[in-house]
């Protein structure tokens, strides 16, 4: 381990496990989550792919798999039937060199690990027995079982790097990842199976069968994918012909590139080019896809993150050839205005509240133009939107459908407040350990004046959000009950506790079915696209058509 040594000295770290969880899907997928700490996650049971970030792997039980702190990750079942993962959350210390009085400061565990984010062990039955005796002793109600845990903790991580002791990170680097990234940086060479399997230091026959079984389609039909997802970014992003456009991606042949991008997308790419000749970018949310998406507009810049607008992620996606980076509400704002400069759009959409300075590096860049705050509506906004970029039929055919959808539920028209004036309901969220009563726009517009449902009587008096305990709930007593937990490895560890203590399931919606979660889109955003859902997936929550 010689490669370690050199770069860490191991006896002046401090290693200490702070949780560990074993999570049962059966059928369900683990939303993309946002992990405070450093994570190790193992398969115990079934088939499952876990995706990092914006990556989708297939796992394997020999494997621990590495997620750095503040980073994401979701877990979905390959198959039907029970899928059981363990999740640890820990972190890595050392003594401070800022300090004489020998103080602890943390360490980046993802440099301490090369970087390295997949540990394959000699032995998937040895791994699965040292989690299942971590997780047994961390359980235990004797402290010197659960010390048991964080030695066993250390062997566990002292296996993961001697896993590597022997190879250098690149050699260690599993091959199919390998060959999909050689794929991305070199899709435009005559890439063949055997030129792929000799970079995974595998036979081509067996390279094949196990590319298609781990990521759901050939080495060749991955290939094809990159392929025309980057034509479709060099059509718009410069003024290339199609022939040229063909030869950068890999085809010698300008008509079978046309023939195979209009099967893969129904246009040919002169139709295509004409249809996206506009360069429209927004900056800011990604809620402002929803506002673009029923006008028929796609952007050629927009702010995509596979946790925070998965849905417009995976709707999208392909489609916008410029992602900006949308992490954690746009932390990364002068990585993003440096983005748009290169990209150069004729207008740019931004969301209401822009810093000055950042209006002013905007403006650098093309038109500014800043949609309406929420107070006037999705209605008024989506008009002033449609006026902007001429799209007032698209407007109000969607305004109309919308209207459609709601009377169709039973829940349409000026009788709404009488249908459901006698029910309650109290909207919440949960945020690390704190509950609290939640009422945003969208909420506010389809199930308390759509839908006609009424606060509960003892929040009636409550402008803004007020944190509850589990007893005011229950003193509460609403009819129904919708909560929002937010994804992050703290949050959810509270409530995988408090879903199962007695005070919790004694609350009268829980104990009686009435109790429902939430997804975070499209409950937490405020436009016409989330607003739709919002009112299709409303009848599920309740009883009949309507609640």
């Amino acid at each position: 381990m010689n490669h370690i040594k050199n770069q860490h000295n191991f006896s002046s770290l401090t290693m200490k496990m702070w949780n560990i969880e074993v999570l049962k899907l059966e059928n369900e997928i683990l939303e993309q989550q946002l992990t405070i700490q450093p994570a190790l996650i193992i398969l115990m049971m079934g088939e499952a792919s876990l995706e990092r970030v914006d990556r989708t792997i297939q796992m394997s039980k020999d494997v621990v798999y590495f997620c750095p702190a503040n980073t994401t990750f979701g877990i979905s079942g390959k198959n039907a039937g029970s899928v059981s993962v363990v999740i640890i959350y820990f972190g890595w210390y050392k003594e401070s060199e800022m300090s004489s009085r020998n103080q602890l400061e943390e360490v980046n565990v993802a440099t301490v690990l090369h970087n390295i984010y997949d540990f394959t062990l000699s032995s998937a039955d040895r791994l699965n027995l040292i989690c299942r005796s971590i997780y047994d002793h961390s359980q235990s109600d004797e402290d010197f079982k659960r010390w048991r845990a964080q030695i066993e903790f250390q062997e566990l991580l002292y296996e993961m790097l001697s896993s590597i002791s022997l190879q250098s990170p690149s050699e260690k680097k599993q091959g199919l990842d390998q060959t999909r990234e050689y794929i991305d940086n070199h899709y435009s060479d005559d890439l063949t199976i055997e030129q792929l399997a000799s970079i995974a230091d595998l036979s081509p026959k067996y390279y094949m069968d196990i590319f298609k079984k781990t990521y759901g389609q050939s080495a060749m039909e991955y290939l094809a994918q990159v392929r025309m997802n980057k034509a479709k970014q060099l059509m718009l992003g410069s003024q290339r012909i199609v022939r040229e456009v063909a030869h950068t991606v890999g085809y010698k042949d300008e008509f079978y590139f046309s023939r195979k991008f209009k099967k893969e997308f129904g246009l040919s790419p002169s139709a295509y080019i004409k249809k996206r000749k506009n360069k429209i970018a927004i900056y800011g949310s990604s809620s402002l896809l929803g506002y673009l998406i029923p006008l028929h507009v796609i952007p050629y810049a927009a702010p995509l993150h596979p946790k925070w607008s998965r849905y417009y992620y995976n709707f999208l996606g392909p489609d916008i050839p410029i992602h900006l980076d949308a992490y954690r509400l746009n932390h990364n704002k002068i990585a993003n205005l440096e983005r748009l400069q290169l990209s150069q759009p004729e207008l740019i959409i931004c969301s209401p509240g822009l810093e000055a300075w950042e209006r002013e590096r905007l403006l650098q860049i093309a038109p500014v133009y800043q949609l309406p705050s929420d107070c006037e509506g999705w209605q008024n906004q989506l008009r002033w939107l449609a006026h902007l970029l001429d799209k007032h039929e698209e407007a109000e055919q969607w305004i109309a459908a919308f209207r459609t959808k709601l009377k169709s539920l039973g829940c349409g028209g000026d009788s709404l407040g009488k249908t459901q004036g006698s029910q309650t309901l109290l909207t919440a969220r949960l945020h690390h350990h704190e509950l609290i009563s939640h009422r945003n726009l969208g909420m506010r517009e389809v199930l308390f004046e759509n839908l006609g449902f009424l606060a509960p009587p003892l929040l009636d008096n409550y402008s803004a959000d007020v944190t509850l305990t589990v007893k005011e709930i229950k003193k509460i007593d609403a009819d129904y009950m919708l909560l929002l937990v937010r994804q992050d490895s703290e949050t959810l560890q509270y409530w995988r506790q408090l879903q199962s203590s007695p005070d919790w399931m004694t609350i009268p919606a829980v104990r009686e079915g009435k109790f429902h979660l939430l997804s975070s889109y499209p409950w937490r955003e405020y436009s016409p696209m989330a607003l739709e859902q919002m009112v299709e997936q409303t009848p599920k929550f309740f009883s009949g058509n309507c609640p």
